[in-house]
């Protein structure tokens, strides 16, 4: 599956705390952590590429992320609650408890990334490639998801309920102990060596 990726050319190095001061992100990359605490609200970041960013100090707040990438980031309990996000690309980066719930998510990359505990609820999920990531312990609830492609992604223990993951594969990734319900469970692929852990999900029991 092919997904549009982030517009970001041209770009110029810039500091993180002058362009929060400014209110201005548009055209340039970050590269340079701060120890300065960071307020970033109420704006759209777009065609910025942050790299090597420790985001624990900086608070974000009511942003759209628009032609982005994160690349050996750390987004850790970072809220994009109810905000648009398209065109992005998290590269090697940890997203822990990472909430993305009523967001409208359009042609992203997840790739090679931490992001156990992170929250799709109710999310609105179109053209997503996720691959070789955690999502161990993630939450689909209500989620609408469109065009999703997965590769070698850990789902174990995560929670999906109310979602339509009809032709969605999952053949390639881990989903141990997962939680799931009729509703969501319905059409989903999976092969042979997964079916175990859907069997065990409807109390069936295999005969030694």
């Amino acid at each position: 599956m092919k997904i549009k990726s982030p517009k970001v050319l041209n770009l110029i190095e810039y500091n993180l705390k002058d362009a929060s001061d400014e209110n201005n992100f548009y055209g340039f990359i970050f590269s340079e952590n701060t120890s300065d605490n960071i307020y970033i609200n109420d704006i759209t970041i777009d065609s910025c590429i942050f790299k090597n960013i420790d985001f624990s100090n900086i608070e974000i707040s009511k942003v759209d992320l628009v032609d982005v990438i994160f690349e050996n980031c750390d987004l850790s309990n970072k809220s994009f609650d109810y905000k648009l996000i398209s065109r992005v690309e998290f590269r090697n980066c940890k997203m822990l408890g990472t909430t993305f719930i009523s967001s409208s998510i359009k042609d992203v990359l997840i790739d090679n990334s931490m992001c156990k505990y992170i929250n799709f609820t109710d999310a609105k999920m179109n053209n997503i490639i996720i691959t070789s990531s955690d999502l161990s312990g993630m939450t689909f609830y209500e989620t609408k998801i469109k065009n999703i492609e997965l590769i070698e992604v850990n789902f174990s223990e995560c929670e999906i309920s109310n979602t339509n993951l009809n032709n969605v594969d999952f053949s390639t990734c881990n989903i141990s102990n997962i939680m799931i319900d009729n509703i969501s469970l319905r059409g989903i692929v999976i092969d042979k060596f997964q079916s175990f852990d859907i069997v065990h999900l409807l109390g069936i029991k295999f005969k030694e």
